[in-house]
């Protein structure tokens, strides 16, 4: 898991990215103004797990060699991930795959809701002829 804090012009933002086996995801979060630490823990114990548990993304399997890693090497690619912009392609398509799926649901569900909706005025209507042609 990856944990990225970036300033993207006008809110500073975490990105999250999460690489499992056979699934990576990643999320925006937008935190407002700069972060104290103590909010960016906050984040991390207890709004953090509730991101994760929303869609992962199906991934083509990459094997990943674990190596050890001369310290001067390990130095020059932590500079050049900093360098880097925080948002990468990856990411940007894995959110909104995430954004599509949820809006897909919600359009479903809010289809459903207004079928309820327009069963239920339609049974009072109904109700209601029949109370009056009882003479009531």
């Amino acid at each position: 898991m990856k944990l990225t804090i970036y300033f993207d012009g006008s809110f500073w933002c975490g990105l999250i990215e999460l690489d499992e086996t056979g699934n990576y995801q990643a999320n925006r979060y937008v935190f407002g103004p700069e972060p104290k630490d103590s909010e960016v823990f906050d984040f991390v114990c207890y709004q953090l797990p509730l991101l994760l548990q929303k869609h992962n993304v199906p991934l083509a399997k990459q094997p990943k060699t674990v190596k050890k890693v001369n310290p001067k090497r390990m130095q020059r690619l932590i500079n050049r991930e900093k360098r880097k912009p925080a948002v990468s392609t990856k990411a940007q398509q894995a959110m909104s795959e995430a954004r599509e799926v949820s809006k897909t649901e919600r359009q479903s569900r809010n289809k459903a809701e207004k079928v309820q909706l327009a069963k239920e005025q339609f049974e009072l209507k109904q109700a209601k002829k029949r109370q009056k042609k009882r003479g009531h």
